[in-house]
């Protein structure tokens, strides 16, 4: 019988995945899609979110959250790309379903003791990284 694995683990692992699933699902959103962005366009801050996202879980959920620089970059980003406030909240909506479904689709390997506080720190990351990304999102717009 395999040890149980970490949250922060078994994300970390599949990461590839859950950007490709990401990617899929945004490709389905006509309104995410009216923006002409290569894969690598849209999907290159991922990485980064993901590892903010792996650092907070390895932290704990009692552990202060870290304000996202990639969060702030995304914001600036998309703003350049002329994204809407509405698209980069439908952005992190599918980041959330993409590794709720990770979780998912693995949960035979995790370590349930820890499985739902982790995912109540992933909402609360994604969020947190959300607003981030609309703060700097609303001040590259007042600035332009």
């Amino acid at each position: 019988m395999k040890a149980a694995v970490s949250v922060a683990f078994l994300l970390e692992r599949e990461r590839d995945s859950t950007i490709n699933e990401w990617l899929k699902r945004v490709n389905l959103v006509a309104e995410l899609t009216s923006i002409p962005l290569s894969d690598t366009n849209r999907t290159g801050h991922l990485p980064r979110l993901f590892d903010d996202l792996l650092s907070r879980l390895r932290r704990g959920s009692d552990a202060q959250p870290i304000i996202s620089i990639a969060a702030a970059a995304h914001g600036n980003e998309r703003f350049q790309q002329g994204y809407s406030p509405s698209m980069l909240v439908e952005e992190s909506r599918i980041f959330q379903v993409s590794t709720f479904r990770t979780l998912h689709l693995h949960r035979s390997e995790l370590d349930q003791s820890d499985v739902l506080l982790d995912v109540i720190t992933i909402a609360d990351e994604a969020d947190r990284q959300l607003t981030e990304t609309v703060r700097s999102f609303m001040t590259a717009l007042a600035t332009a």
